[in-house]
């Protein structure tokens, strides 16, 4: 049976979104951070949070174990490589506000 499981990265970041069976994954891949490590951490979403989420795009497993790049970090207007930061997730309190504000309530 195929595997069913979809993924989305960030590729400013290298972070991934994993889904299987509607259960979503968000995955924080190791880095240093202002000369912190920071480990690899794995954190359960809900549908909503991952909706919210920008700066995903599809990718498939096998490309998703192939990446061989190392620095991560969006590129700058300079040409230049930006800082790669891990991404904060809005609790579900605070994306509900943001939608009654985009709706104008």
């Amino acid at each position: 049976m195929l595997n069913q499981t979809n993924y989305w990265i960030n590729s400013n970041t290298g972070d991934y979104i994993s889904e299987y069976k509607g259960q979503y994954t968000l995955n924080l891949i190791s880095r240093y951070v202002d000369g912190e490590y920071l480990p690899f951490k794995a954190v359960t979403i809900t549908k909503t949070q991952f909706e919210s989420l920008k700066g995903f795009i599809p990718i498939k497993q096998k490309k998703l174990s192939n990446r061989k790049r190392k620095t991560y970090g969006p590129t700058l207007s300079d040409g230049s490589k930006g800082e790669a930061k891990r991404i904060s997730l809005p609790t579900k309190g605070e994306r509900r506000d943001e939608i009654l504000k985009s709706l104008g309530i």
